[in-house]
């Protein structure tokens, strides 16, 4: 759940545990889906595709955390 709107690239929010203005650090986090796309693709004899959803971030959804005390902000979904 996210507590503060974020999108994919980092946002500048008031964090809500330090209470500090900050420029949020991002962390891309593989899903069940990305998984399951990439099971999909490699049944497929598309493994080679399998792998850039792991190299990339189209198929990830990014984590926002503050730099100052690492407390979680929000998640973007993809």
């Amino acid at each position: 759940m996210s507590t503060q709107p974020v999108g994919p690239e980092p946002v500048n929010v008031v964090c809500p545990s330090c209470h500090q203005q900050v420029v949020t650090r991002t962390e891309p986090k593989a899903t069940t889906k990305t998984h399951l796309i990439a099971l999909i693709m490699c049944l497929t004899c598309l493994w080679p595709c399998a792998c850039c959803l792991y190299c990339t971030q189209c198929a990830r959804n990014t984590e926002h955390f503050c730099p100052s005390c690492n407390a979680f902000v929000g998640t973007y979904e993809r």
